[in-house]
């Protein structure tokens, strides 16, 4: 866009995901995750300033700045101005609720405002790649993605109704180092090729109780390979002693979180994580699932 004085301010925001309902990989070699949109968000403020000389980006997440330095050379904005790039975000980080991700949507749609452009989502894909395997933010609803190929392979046009009660285990996954060192069982192929169809069939038929069996389910096979003992618990108390629908799971992160009948009041669901937090003395935190208006 023109600019109209030497100082233009952009802003840009994104939500981000709680783990995966399923994430892990298919008979075919494909790799694959299914996002839960959630109202937790990256909000990216940038200040740009139109100046003499070489291009110069102010930002403190080297990831955001990569992104902020392709798209500029996507554009041919090589000189001529200061950016800076801050945010503010309530997302935790290295926890596997696509932190990062989201700083890197959050930095585009920044930049979009204040250079003018779009973007395809393939090539915000494509971009995201080069840097790490990333979650499908940039779409809008639940998708299946290869997040290590930076691939859509089917958006579900659907986001299941949900409150999440979320336990932070401790520490911080690193994605990148995460993904270097995925190993998988021909039992478990047969049983990620099982869980996929499962999980189509129940976002077909918008069925909350079944993709919340099938979240479960993708916990139960990812702790066959990452033992947790205290995920483990959970898992075998999660319906009975706390009335929840499913476990989803941040399959590279800390955290794991109960789901809800989004009909339950706030009360309740605070009452069920002060429990758990007295239960297993670990931080507790609540979400919601995003609305998904037609």
């Amino acid at each position: 866009m023109p600019f109209q004085s030497n100082i233009i301010v952009g802003y840009g925001k994104s939500h981000s995901s709680f783990g995966e309902i399923v994430q892990g990989r298919l008979s075919s070699g494909e790799d694959f995750l299914i996002t839960l949109p959630i109202d937790m968000w990256s909000i990216c403020n940038l200040t740009c300033i139109k100046r003499e000389g070489p291009l110069v980006i102010n930002c403190d997440l080297y990831k955001s700045k990569q992104v902020s330095e392709k798209l500029l050379e996507k554009l041919g904005v090589t000189k001529g101005f200061e950016l800076t790039i801050s945010f503010s975000r309530n997302i935790p980080i290295g926890k596997g609720l696509s932190s990062s991700t989201a700083d890197m949507l959050s930095t585009v749609r920044a930049l979009q405002e204040v250079f003018g452009f779009l973007l395809r989502n393939n090539t915000i894909s494509n971009i995201f790649i080069d840097i790490e395997p990333h979650d499908g933010l940039m779409h809008k609803s639940c998708v299946i993605y290869n997040h290590r190929k930076g691939k859509l392979l089917k958006d579900l046009m659907y986001i299941p109704k949900y409150w999440v009660v979320a336990l932070d285990l401790g520490g911080q996954v690193d994605t990148v180092n995460f993904n270097h060192n995925l190993d998988f069982t021909a039992s478990s192929l047969a049983q990620y090729d099982l869980l996929y169809q499962d999980t189509l069939k129940s976002f077909e038929a918008h069925d909350d109780v079944a993709i919340a069996e099938c979240a479960t389910r993708s916990t139960e096979i990812h702790l066959s390979r990452c033992p947790s003992e205290t995920r483990k618990n959970i898992l075998s108390n999660f319906k009975k002693e706390f009335g929840a629908l499913g476990i989803q799971n941040t399959h590279s992160g800390t955290c794991i979180g109960l789901l809800f009948k989004r009909e339950m009041s706030i009360v309740e669901i605070t009452e069920i994580a002060n429990k758990l937090k007295s239960k297993y003395q670990v931080p507790t935190f609540v979400t919601n699932t995003l609305r998904l208006l037609n």
